[in-house]
C-alpha cells in the first residue's frame, strides 16, 4: 500500500490523549506525511489534550516521508502545549526510532504496542 492511505492508519481522541495507529504494510508518502500531521493538530486543537500516544506497528524503517510526519505533529502539538508522547511497538529498537523522531518534547518508549496507550488513558 502507498500513499500513506488515511483508511490505514488511525488518530483519535481517547479521553485525554490522542491515539496515533500506525498499521502494518503501511507506506507514507509525501502527500501522506502532511495529511497524518494535520489529523494530528486538528486532534489537537479540540483541547483538553494532555498527551500523544503512538502505537507503531508499521515493518519498514522509519520512511522520510513518515520522519517528516512526526516531526511536524510534535512541533504543532507542542505549540499548544502538548508536550508528552508515548511511543509503543513491539520492539523497543522500533520505538526507540520513532521517539527519536519527535523533537522538544517529553518522550517515553514502551516495547510494547498496547501498553502506552493503556497509561494514556
Amino acid at each position: 500500500m502507498t500513499g500513506g492511505d488515511e483508511s490505514r492508519w488511525d488518530v483519535r481522541v481517547e479521553e485525554r490523549a490522542v491515539v496515533v495507529e500506525l498499521p502494518r504494510r503501511l507506506v507514507f508518502d509525501d502527500g501522506a506525511s502532511g495529511r497524518l500531521a494535520d489529523a494530528v493538530d486538528a486532534a489537537v486543537a479540540r483541547g483538553g489534550v494532555e498527551r500523544v500516544v503512538v502505537q507503531v506497528r508499521v515493518e519498514h524503517p522509519l520512511s522520510a516521508a513518515l520522519h517528516d510526519a512526526l516531526v511536524r505533529s510534535a512541533r504543532a502539538a507542542a505549540a499548544r502545549g502538548v508536550t508528552d508522547w508515548r511511543v509503543g511497538a513491539a520492539h523497543e529498537r522500533k520505538a526507540t526510532a520513532v521517539a527519536r523522531a519527535i523533537p522538544a518534547v517529553e518522550t517515553t518508549v514502551v516495547a510494547d504496542e498496547h501498553q502506552p496507550r493503556t497509561r494514556a488513558v
